[in-house]
């Protein structure tokens, strides 16, 4: 098997800044207007609704790649807080491709739970018995939601959509190609479990941070290098689900040129990511000093 010239978590750096060009044609043919990319002309054919949604949540998510890109340096500690950013690209990657992929009535109903959601924000009530609180800024919140929200009003009616992520998962699958469904559905499997325990600080949560990729060892440099592992994992589901938002828009607009390069993109992370860990140079135990960097 060929041997690599860059460690792994190097190589998928590099994978994810290439990923991240294609991210910005597409979001740049949904919001600027048509372009062009090997002779061939993107013109975005998405609804008004279908193309705001999804591409703000999709820019959403390329920003979280990009804080993941500079959290590639980091070792130790520090990598335990990169899982919640993976997990909010993955899932902001998910939301933009089931967005984009449903009807226009679906993505009209996630815009209009922007102003319901900020209104709700500050007229609810949280807490468990005597330690409960109410904010109310709405002097009948009520009446308001009622005949201002009544979409959202009634027991299971308070979210922008009824599906939960495997579901909308599946629909982006039947809709968008199955191309772009298996590659979300890998990145969920990598990360959001793992991200959850993680985010609600729960016991396996710590305990997997602290103690998984260690091999028996417990040194600190043990401990560094097992983190190394953990971005590498982080990275690999993050561009699974780059991939799939990306086969998502060009596939569901049936931009061939685009789509061609996304499989290329994805090919490659199949080969990284499926070598021996014995294919790559060892990575950089630590980070690089960046004092100083702006």
């Amino acid at each position: 098997m060929d041997t690599e010239e860059l460690p792994l978590l190097d190589a998928l750096r590099g994978l994810a800044m290439l990923q991240q060009e294609f991210l910005r044609l597409a979001l740049f043919v949904a919001s600027e207007g048509p372009a062009t990319f090997e002779g061939e002309e993107l013109t975005c054919t998405l609804g008004d609704g279908q193309r705001r949604t999804s591409t703000f949540l999709a820019m959403a998510a390329g920003q979280s790649l990009e804080t993941l890109l500079h959290m590639a340096k980091l070792r130790g500690i520090p990598v335990r807080d990169a899982y919640p950013v993976a997990r909010s690209a993955i899932e902001s990657f998910v939301n933009a491709s089931y967005l984009l992929a449903e009807s226009d009535n679906v993505a009209a109903r996630a815009i209009r739970y922007i102003d319901f959601a900020a209104w709700r924000h500050h007229n609810r009530k949280f807490g468990s018995g005597e330690f409960s609180i109410e904010v109310r800024s709405d002097p009948d919140p009520r009446a308001t939601l009622t005949q201002e929200y009544p979409e959202f009003s009634g027991k299971g009616n308070g979210s922008w959509t009824s599906l939960d992520v495997p579901s909308r998962i599946r629909r982006v699958g039947e809709l968008a190609g199955r191309r772009s469904g298996l590659r979300l559905l890998a990145a969920y499997g990598l990360i959001y479990s793992l991200s959850s325990e993680i985010i609600h600080g729960s016991p396996f949560g710590a305990s997997y941070f602290y103690s998984a990729h260690l091999k028996g060892e417990r040194t600190t440099e043990a401990f560094q290098a097992a983190t190394v592992s953990h971005l590498e994992e982080i990275f690999i589901g993050v561009l699974h689900a780059g991939c799939g938002y990306l086969a998502a828009f060009f596939g569901h607009q049936n931009m061939r040129a685009p789509l061609n390069a996304e499989e290329m993109i994805f090919a490659r992370l199949l080969e990284l990511s499926t070598k021996p860990s014995s294919s790559f140079p060892p990575a950089m135990p630590q980070a690089a000093d960046t004092e100083g960097e702006q």
